[in-house]
């Protein structure tokens, strides 16, 4: 039960985030690599200046705007078209705070480039501030009847510190992944209250099912990513679902169309950029390693590893490993989920995603991880095991902190197994 002193915690978990990422983008202007409109962030975020105040026209957008965020979409004037080969998911979650900023705008004389003003650029902070805090309330409402609260509130903690989240909610706040954490967060949330309700009720299922869709919109992996998830759920259910499967198979009926109505919105817009409901937008990006997939370089490398720069995901499969006696098949389908996630990414063509702290691709999973993640906490067992372990956990917790502060946001070594890059940006020599 969510007591009213944990939402005045949650609150004060907004607030601290909040002042954290403003923090950072204190001194960043707009139109920098720094801040919070640029390259991939601005291409998710163009769709929503379009609609409000440039009606899909490129030869309504301000002059030069393409070079200024970055070249994170791309106007064309001969066709009178804005272009960004990313979904329109993000846009979609961010909207009714790029509604708020422009209220706020109203207020005062506005600064030019509308859409891309201060004010819209805090209001992606804010944004995504918002949508992590509330999954994370979530997150706590779903464990806290299971778990004790000291026990998920460390969770929680570890969630946003123990792996590369804080950097995507602060210094690269913008991009898809901190909404797309929270997507899985009430994917996760719905499908637990449908599958622990009395009865199968239609209203879970079809907000489970919505949250998937929606999630779809924001990362187009995700359709994969979520798939196997619902394996990891719902086999161990099996005979329960099936029992019910009349139940089932009438809440399916709400929640499809529903989930349907979000991606239409995506097809019209292909139509119109491409002309083809049905486009490929990441034209020159594929699965070249399909066959020899870099697993080493997805997880080990210096270079956006995944291990070294999100250490909570090592305690997340501590835990699976731990649990593989009492629970063989949920160990076995939350390996399957870790294997799939990280076979796309090692056979993509840029297995560590380019730019970003930390291997990014695996932030939406960290929600789906909460229970191992807990169960490898209550497994070390002895006292002073735990007190030391507790202690070189929080060291190693404050100096990746310390790291992304350090982190200029891309990786600058000779490759991605470059050791020597970590001491040169810690400005050791």
């Amino acid at each position: 039960m969510v007591k009213t002193t944990d939402r005045l915690i949650f609150l004060m978990i907004f607030g601290l985030l909040f002042f954290l990422a403003m923090n950072r983008h204190s001194k960043h202007e707009r139109f920098t690599y720094h801040s919070e409109l640029w390259a991939d962030k601005a291409g998710y975020h163009m769709f929503l200046p379009a609609l409000f105040y440039y009606n899909f026209e490129a030869g309504r957008f301000p002059d030069d705007i393409q070079r200024k965020i970055g070249t994170g979409f791309r106007v064309q004037k001969e066709t009178n078209k804005v272009i960004s080969k990313y979904p329109i998911g993000v846009a979609v979650l961010h909207s009714p705070f790029f509604v708020m900023g422009m209220g706020i705008e109203a207020l005062w004389p506005v600064e030019p480039e509308l859409g891309y003003t201060t004010v819209q650029h805090k209001m992606v902070l804010l944004s995504t501030i918002f949508y992590l805090t509330l999954a994370l309330f979530m997150l706590f409402r779903m464990l806290v009847p299971t778990y004790s609260r000291n026990k998920v509130y460390l969770l929680l903690f570890l969630l946003v510190f123990g792996s590369n989240l804080y950097f995507y909610i602060t210094r690269d706040a913008g991009l898809s992944h901190a909404y797309s954490f929270f997507t899985f967060s009430l994917f996760y949330y719905y499908l637990e209250r449908w599958l622990n309700s009395s009865i199968l009720r239609k209203k879970y299922l079809a907000a489970a099912v919505f949250f998937a869709s929606l999630g779809c919109l924001i990362r187009p992996s995700n359709v994969v990513f979520y798939l196997v998830v619902a394996l990891l759920f719902l086999l161990p259910h099996g005979r329960y679902i099936w029992k019910n499967r009349f139940v089932a198979l009438k809440g399916l009926s709400v929640a499809i169309p529903i989930a349907l109505i979000l991606p239409l919105l995506q097809l019209v817009y292909y139509k119109y950029a491409y002309g083809d409901y049905f486009t490929y937008s990441y034209t020159d990006e594929s699965f070249i390693y399909a066959i020899k997939p870099r697993f080493a370089r997805v997880w080990f490398a210096p270079g956006n590893g995944l291990f070294l720069y999100s250490p909570v995901f090592a305690l997340a499969l501590f835990g699976v490993v731990t649990a593989f006696k009492d629970k063989p098949l949920t160990s076995f389908l939350y390996l399957l989920v870790f294997f799939t996630v990280s076979y796309i990414y090692a056979a993509w063509w840029t297995p560590g995603l380019g730019c970003g702290y930390g291997h990014r691709g695996f932030i939406e999973l960290l929600p789906i991880f909460c229970v191992p993640i807990l169960t490898g906490i209550s497994s070390i067992k002895p006292k002073t095991i735990k007190m030391v372990s507790g202690v070189l956990g929080f060291c190693l917790i404050v100096f990746l902190v310390y790291f992304q502060y350090r982190y200029d946001g891309c990786w600058y070594g000779n490759g991605y197994w470059d050791w020597a890059e970590i001491p040169r940006i810690l400005n050791l020599y």
